[in-house]
């Protein structure tokens, strides 16, 4: 009888399932809504109504969580300084940072995805990110531009800041609205997606992730 409760005991204990390794494991994924805590960023129109980077941006952060497995991305508080923000994100533990931004003009028909970096590794991150990006909204891809711009310049964690679409370009101010009534296949949902795709490719083929300084 003994013998026949430890094998129904092992039995169940293989019948268990086992969670799939994946490359975010052991990840953290600083995540960065760009502008806020009172600062709105560019500002576009959809037939009289208001659109708000900070909230563009806000959103993106919140579809790309969704997609992520849970635990691995950190929420960086939305405090006065960049280098506060960059400083939380490390204080963290975090690997890699992401910093949402999109773009402005005074041009309504501007559109474009365009991305920053500040070092070496910044870039082969953002290589991964960008090239996503690009893909999933298809519009002109301006690059990866190194030129020391945003978050990048600050601490050691290897990161990108993006500019995937011009909020006031009209086009990009209504699809926002639409998303905000409920559309699918939305700019914010695709690019959320080409981001969870770059960070997958990323932690696919760099096992070491990032955050170990900028010159190495």
């Amino acid at each position: 009888m003994k013998n026949s409760i430890a094998i129904l005991g092992l039995v169940l204990t293989m019948a268990l399932p086992v969670s799939a390794a994946t490359p975010f494991d052991g990840k953290l994924i600083a995540l960065d809504a760009g502008h806020g805590n009172g600062e709105t960023g560019a500002v576009g129109d959809c037939n009289g109504t208001p659109v708000i980077e900070a909230d563009v941006n806000w959103a993106v952060r919140l579809e790309l969580e969704k997609l992520l497995p849970v635990g691995t991305y950190h929420e960086v508080a939305q405090l006065d300084s960049r280098q506060d923000r960059v400083a939380n994100a490390e204080a963290a533990g975090s690997t890699v940072l992401i910093s949402i931004h999109h773009n402005g003009s005074t041009n309504t028909s501007a559109d474009y995805t365009q991305s920053f970096v500040t070092q070496k590794n910044d870039k082969i991150f953002a290589s991964y990110i960008h090239p996503a990006i690009v893909n999933a909204l298809n519009l002109p891809n301006k690059g990866i531009k190194n030129d020391g711009y945003g978050m990048t310049v600050y601490g050691s964690l290897h990161g990108v800041l993006t500019e995937s679409y011009f909020v006031t370009n009209t086009d990009g101010a209504c699809d926002f609205i639409d998303y905000q009534n409920g559309a699918t296949n939305t700019r914010v949902q695709k690019e959320a997606q080409a981001m969870y795709d770059g960070l997958y490719q990323y932690f696919s083929q760099n096992t070491g992730g990032g955050g170990k300084g900028r010159n190495q």
